[in-house]
């Protein structure tokens, strides 16, 4: 993702919508009822283009007890509140 962990973290309870979450370092494990999300976050080297920097995170999502479809769901929901426009 083209953000830091700080604005991951400003930007994650819009984006669980409600969900309980607990926080460690860069991880977070969201509860979700019987199943259980970790997300774990790893700074990358800053993207630059020209004269533009871009700071960069790797996001990764381990899902325990989601079916696949489920998954695929709550992940397209989540990256929709990172989205961000231009022009």
């Amino acid at each position: 993702m083209s953000l830091d962990v700080a604005e991951f973290f400003r930007l994650l309870p819009i984006a669980l919508a409600g969900r309980r979450y607990s926080t460690a370092k860069n991880h977070v494990t969201v509860k979700d009822g019987d199943r259980r999300i970790r997300i774990t976050l790893t700074p990358q080297p800053d993207l630059r283009v020209a004269s533009l920097t871009l700071p960069r995170t790797l996001v990764e999502f381990a899902f325990e007890g989601y079916l696949p479809d489920d998954a695929v769901r709550f992940t397209e929901h989540f990256l929709r509140h990172y989205q961000r426009g231009g022009g």
